[in-house]
């Protein structure tokens, strides 16, 4: 995964709109004009982990782009001022109408998020999460359909984020551990 220049996101500086800018490093923005520095960090992300009894993993399929009609698991960013664990429950039940009773972090990983023309980079938080009855499950915001399916059959290219299929492999490595 290639990161982009700041520059190819920014072609006038936000604050002043002058073109004067430069980008001394992958991440940094600079503009001559006023002085302004803007870096471009990761954005926080958050992935449910949901299982069924037969320890099938619940995936959703997309609504809209980007990855649109590709599996995905429940999960987004993180807002300002919003914990991982807040943004996790948050997110939970925007999508599926599940509430999460216990989330217990397994790793991150990085992701490319390419939405209108602009990529953002995020760093993805994976969490185990326990929900006291799957019987409310929905497909809800930005979700057209809820499927439990275990992850080795499920194949890379059914998947619409890297971060996800990585996922998948971590789940299938350790098997019904988690």
């Amino acid at each position: 995964m290639q990161p982009i220049h700041p520059l190819s996101v920014f072609r006038y500086c936000p604050r002043c709109g002058s073109a004067d800018c430069e980008s001394p490093t992958i991440k940094q923005f600079v503009c001559r004009a006023c002085g302004l520095q803007y870096f471009q960090n990761a954005a926080a992300a958050v992935i449910a982990v949901i299982r069924d009894p037969e320890r099938k993993v619940l995936f959703t399929r997309r609504e809209r782009e980007p990855a649109k009609g590709k599996l995905d698991l429940p999960g987004g960013f993180v807002d300002p001022m919003e914990t991982a664990e807040t943004a996790l429950t948050r997110e939970v039940e925007e999508e599926t109408g599940l509430i999460v009773t216990d989330a217990r972090y397994l790793t991150t990983f990085t992701n490319r998020y390419d939405y209108s023309g602009v990529t953002y980079y995020t760093l993805d938080l994976v969490f185990q999460c326990a929900v006291p009855d799957l019987n409310p499950v929905s497909a809800r915001d930005e979700v057209t359909e809820i499927t439990f399916r275990s992850p080795s059959d499920v194949a890379p290219d059914e998947i619409g984020f890297e971060s996800i299929r990585r996922v998948m492999q971590l789940l299938t490595g350790l098997g019904t551990e988690l």
